[in-house]
């Protein structure tokens, strides 16, 4: 069974610029539906997750998602919630009731065209960039915790609220979807996995000549994680493909025998990639202004 699966990322619904470039994206897919819409993350903060999933919720296909670090976002001092409830709770539902499949809590199975898609939100534990920071910045170290660049600060710092550290949050979501993927495994020959944050380093921003400006090392800290690297290179040879966005920089590089992709858009600008499975081809489709960004 042949499938066209389209995957994006970083719509960021809501935020100041990005709009019209979103309604082109999902013009296009309206246009032509693909058979399984998959959306890696950072779609929306809040109400607007629900608002960017009802922009698809008619199109007549499997649609599957994974939250970013921005869907986790508790903006509202005194809120009744917290980022863990969103993650656990309300995020879930709320992909149900638009009538998407919400991958950090169960594989989407294509059993017609052998095939699982698993995904996570995946995130950081240091673990990219800590032996290094430690040895050319020993008493740097305390930015990890504070998220405090030498401008600035990470909005995950302020926004992401919850009873747990990176390091556990990190521990909790890779062992889940190690868990997952061996499930999906087990019932099916091939895996596509998607996720927000980078699954390997190779996805991560790209590279700058060595060694690394202390800010530069620090968005390596907090990009992903070795242990989900680890989980890939162990099943590499059943997972053609993996998917991932949040840094805004399109990227393609290999694992082992893994083809990844980093979606790349950014707020004013989006990018759709589409897989033909199981022929292996993937496309790119643009919408917007490019834009430099951060994530």
């Amino acid at each position: 069974m042949s499938l066209r699966i389209a995957i994006t990322a970083d719509l960021h619904w809501g935020h100041r610029t990005g709009a019209d470039a979103v309604r082109l994206l999902a013009s296009y897919l309206h246009a032509e539906p693909p058979d399984v819409l998959v959306l890696a993350g950072d779609l929306g903060v809040g109400l607007m997750f629900g608002d960017c999933l009802r922009l698809f919720a008619d199109l007549p296909c499997r649609k599957a998602l994974v939250p970013g670090n921005h869907d986790v976002w508790v903006q509202a001092d005194g809120a009744d919630y917290d980022s863990l409830t969103l993650y656990d709770k309300q995020l879930p539902h709320c992909a149900e009731r638009f009538g998407f499949h919400h991958l950090d809590q169960g594989p989407l199975l294509l059993p017609d065209a052998g095939l699982a898609l698993v995904g996570s939100m995946n995130w950081y534990d240091y673990s990219w960039a800590l032996d290094e920071l430690r040895r050319r910045f020993p008493t740097e170290e305390h930015r990890l915790h504070s998220k405090r660049f030498t401008r600035g600060r990470h909005n995950d710092a302020n926004f992401v609220r919850w009873p747990l550290d990176d390091v556990q949050f990190t521990a909790r979501v890779v062992a889940t979807f190690a868990r997952q993927l061996q499930s999906a495994l087990a019932t099916t020959d091939k895996a596509i996995v998607i996720v927000h944050h980078p699954p390997f380093h190779g996805l991560s921003f790209p590279q700058q000549e060595s060694p690394l400006p202390l800010d530069a090392l620090l968005w390596e800290a907090f990009s992903g994680n070795r242990a989900m690297e680890e989980v890939l290179a162990r099943h590499a040879e059943r997972i053609p493909f993996a998917f991932c966005g949040h840094t805004h920089r399109a990227r393609e590089a290999m694992l082992g025998p893994i083809r990844g992709y980093n979606i790349g858009g950014d707020y004013a600008f989006k990018r759709l990639l589409v897989l033909n499975w199981p022929e292996g081809t993937v496309t790119t489709h643009e919408f917007g202004d490019e834009a430099s960004g951060v994530a």
